[in-house]
């Protein structure tokens, strides 16, 4: 079994038409999803671009695996996704944004790529209409003048075609730097999009959503910047163009379908989607990502099998450490020792509904709980955790109820802190903690 393994960058987990959202439309994944499983309840265990690729590819929290921020590197000695691809005769390849041991347009050299055989890709630049560089496996740069997203799967899909020619089985991951600031759909996507009415959500605030990027430099002062005159200030249109971005992903996601198809390869392999974390969009005030809130640290996730129960949807809990064992029990392939993640397999193949009961996740200064439906965060302090914000989200799913002082649920409260902190307590004194 192939494994075609897809994310985004700063997806939303309701950026989806098939989560009931009126304001975007994406139907190449809203049918991946009436094929497969479309997971409800998918986290980041760290939403911020560098440590989830951190720990997706090692399933490791990121306070075990190192990769605590940007531009660290995959710590050595710790076996990857990739890895135990290859070691099981596949053929690997990556497409797309790293963010793993560098910053900026610079080569990916091979000892930072993780075990990927076949590699083309870049460290990080935002841009996406210029300096669209990639580095191969040589090291070698190709400039293309077209939109990143467009290169990308253009990329990926001259891949695909030589690994579907191979004998081997192959395991391709792509990494889209779409959606993620600056907004800059192209124009096509845009214009679907223009005058637009967005709907917000129960918890939006009107924000100013303009971020600058420092690769490559936003011109300053920023009202100069064409990004800030386009949606500086104007959370609507940030909020339309970002749905354009969307869009245009999901129609090359309908280009690589496609591409499975025409290469015979589609009734042997399995897709995966979802994201590196979300974005805030004004929900509590707040924009971008880093945060323990639904709309940051909640993703998108899609997962279709040839051959399994299809055309469901789950609430189920799953997150980023739980794909590299998933992934590798869906092939048939031994489970690697070092990863915290569970395979929720089982569910897939129509076995159970259950996975695991908790999940956690983390940013340096904070870390999460959440247990059925309970969440429950806390600041890292130096003597412990300080429970900073708790909420129930099958009754309060824009969680506009902050329950962390409310004694009904002292008792509650007191459990799940004291969950969280032995968890936490184990990955920082794990030995490959930083």
């Amino acid at each position: 079994m192939n494994l075609l393994f897809v994310f985004t960058d700063q997806q939303n987990r309701y950026a989806l038409s098939c989560m009931d959202n009126p304001n975007v439309d994406t139907p190449h994944l809203d049918q991946l999803a009436e094929r497969g499983v479309l997971f409800r309840r998918c986290y980041s265990n760290d939403p911020v671009c560098g440590p989830f690729r951190g720990s997706l590819l090692t399933g490791q929290y990121t306070s075990r695996c190192g990769v605590t921020d940007n531009g660290v590197p995959l710590p050595t000695g710790v076996p990857t996704f990739a890895d135990a691809f290859n070691e099981a005769g596949y053929s690997t390849s990556w497409v797309g944004k790293w963010h793993l041991g560098g910053k900026g347009n610079e080569p990916i050299t091979e000892e930072k790529r993780g075990g990927f055989k076949n590699f083309i890709g870049y460290q990080c630049y935002n841009g996406f209409n210029d300096q669209v560089c990639f580095y191969d496996e040589e090291d070698q740069e190709h400039l293309f003048h077209q939109h990143r997203t467009e290169v990308t799967t253009n990329l990926a899909i001259d891949r695909l075609e030589g690994l579907a020619k191979s004998a081997k089985s192959f395991m391709l991951m792509i990494s889209y730097q779409a959606p993620h600031y600056p907004e800059q759909p192209a124009p096509e996507y845009a214009e679907r999009y223009k005058d637009r009415q967005i709907i917000r959500r129960a918890n939006s605030q009107d924000i100013d959503p303009y971020t600058p990027t420092f690769s490559p430099p936003s011109p300053r002062p920023f009202e100069k910047d064409p990004d800030y005159q386009r949606y500086g200030n104007n959370l609507d249109e940030y909020i339309r163009l970002y749905n354009a971005m969307c869009t245009q992903i999901d129609a090359n996601i309908g280009r690589l379908l496609e591409t499975l198809e025409r290469v015979g390869v589609a009734d042997d392999t399995m897709i995966f989607f979802t994201s590196d974390h979300g974005d805030m969009q004004g929900s509590h005030g707040l924009k971008n990502k880093c945060l323990p809130h639904e709309e940051s640290a909640g993703i998108p996730f899609i997962a279709y099998v040839p051959g399994l129960p299809g055309g469901r949807v789950s609430d189920a809990l799953v997150s980023g450490i739980d794909m590299m064992p998933t992934c590798l029990d869906l092939a048939g392939l031994p489970p690697v020792a070092s990863v915290d993640g569970k395979s929720f397999a089982p569910l897939m193949r129509g076995e159970t509904e259950r996975t695991c009961e908790t999940i956690f996740s983390e940013r340096d200064q904070w870390c999460m709980i959440v247990k059925g439906p309970w969440k429950l965060a806390a600041e890292r302090q130096d003597d412990g955790l300080a429970p900073t914000w708790m909420t129930h989200l099958e009754n309060d799913p824009y969680e506009m109820n902050n329950r962390v002082e409310d004694l009904s649920v002292a008792t509650l409260r007191k459990e799940l802190l004291s969950e969280l902190a032995s968890w936490d307590k184990d990955i920082r004194d794990s030995p490959n903690h930083p």
